[in-house]
């Protein structure tokens, strides 16, 4: 559970467990991954998932 350190009545710090910690950093890494492929996605870079699949195929067989 978070703690809440604050100085003069205003919070300051947040002390978490290493466990939560990198729980928050995990989902912080996933929300950017998805915002990154939708800006891609967007942008008109993406890539059909027919034409996915046939990359990643030819990739295994060489």
């Amino acid at each position: 559970r978070p703690v809440v350190i604050t100085q003069h009545g205003k919070g300051v710090a947040v002390l978490l467990g290493v466990n939560e910690y990198e729980s928050m950093q995990e989902k912080m890494e996933l929300l950017t991954d998805i915002q990154i492929s939708t800006s891609q996605i967007d942008s008109g870079d993406g890539v059909e998932h027919g034409d996915a699949k046939e990359i990643i195929l030819q990739r295994i067989v060489k």
